[in-house]
């Protein structure tokens, strides 16, 4: 049959047949690579509504917003902390009653920069820490222990009152194995104190091996005060290394803390309750 002008050609029709049944499969192969591509695919871009931008869409030189917080200035940032640098007023004075250490805390490890000689007025702030008082020096303020501030001066026995060197009755046992020196407190103490008839001299304990040490029983807590504060008022006359009294210690050492509180020892005599305690350098 001759082709008329507009008859198609036999290759042409075979073209136009393969794209027609190949159309619907390119089809469905380019929706499935959509579908399992969709989720690799670039997010949306922001919109004005959303008020969202993603970390995709924050220029490289942005600060992420936890850091903005973080970084941004403290409206106190830079203030210094108030500090009262006033010197406190004096809420009156008070007498020492012995040389006391002066202490920057009130502590009994703190460090001590001086020291105040008994009998003299020191004025008071008023604090108290524990055992401790504050007292004012010009323009500073430091610590001492407060049991021995007074508010009368005292008038403590001149050293050589009541010392003796005539022999105790009945005590030559103990003096012949005590040092020189104790035997001067032991002849004074007799002296001073008629009504003591108990003493314990040199054995193989403590401070009493060398024959140093002796000890003064008691027989009420009166007495036995009475006989520390006049041991005390004597150290320097007696030379004595330390006294031991109702759990409480006084060492040259540490002469201007007084008499220091000790550890419980478990029983009246062990804490120096029934006795005195003293031994000489």
């Amino acid at each position: 049959m001759p082709r008329g002008r507009h008859s198609l050609e036999p290759t042409t029709i075979r073209r136009r047949r393969l794209a027609f049944v190949t159309a619907p499969l390119v089809t469905l192969l380019a929706v499935g690579l959509g579908i399992t591509t969709s989720g690799f695919g670039q997010p949306d871009a922001p919109t004005a509504a959303s008020g969202n931008v993603s970390a995709a869409a924050r220029p490289s030189n942005d600060v992420p917003e936890h850091e903005e917080r973080t970084l941004g200035t403290s409206r106190s940032a830079g203030r210094a902390p108030l500090v009262d640098h006033r010197v406190p007023k004096a809420k009156g004075k008070l007498w020492t009653t012995g040389d006391l250490d002066l202490r920057v805390t009130p502590r009994e490890k703190s460090k001590t920069v001086g020291l105040v000689k008994s009998d003299k007025q020191i004025a008071i702030t008023g604090r108290r820490e524990g055992a401790f008082a504050e007292v004012l020096l010009g323009k500073e303020t430091r610590w001492v222990t407060a049991e021995y501030l007074s508010r009368k001066k005292e008038k403590p026995e001149p050293e050589e009152a009541g010392t003796s060197d005539q022999p105790c009755p009945d005590g030559s046992e103990i003096e012949s194995a005590i040092q020189p020196a104790a035997v001067k407190v032991y002849r004074s103490v007799c002296a001073a104190f008629p009504e003591l008839t108990t003493y314990g001299g040199q054995d193989g304990h403590g401070e009493h091996v060398n024959g140093q040490a002796i000890d003064f029983m008691v027989p009420s807590s009166d007495v036995g005060q009475r006989l520390a504060d006049y041991l005390y008022a004597n150290h320097s006359q007696f030379d004595l290394f330390d006294i031991i009294w109702s759990q409480t210690i006084w060492t040259i050492e540490r002469a201007g803390e007084g008499f220091r509180p000790m550890e419980d020892r478990g029983s009246p005599t062990a804490n120096h309750f029934d006795h005195v305690h003293i031994m000489v350098n």
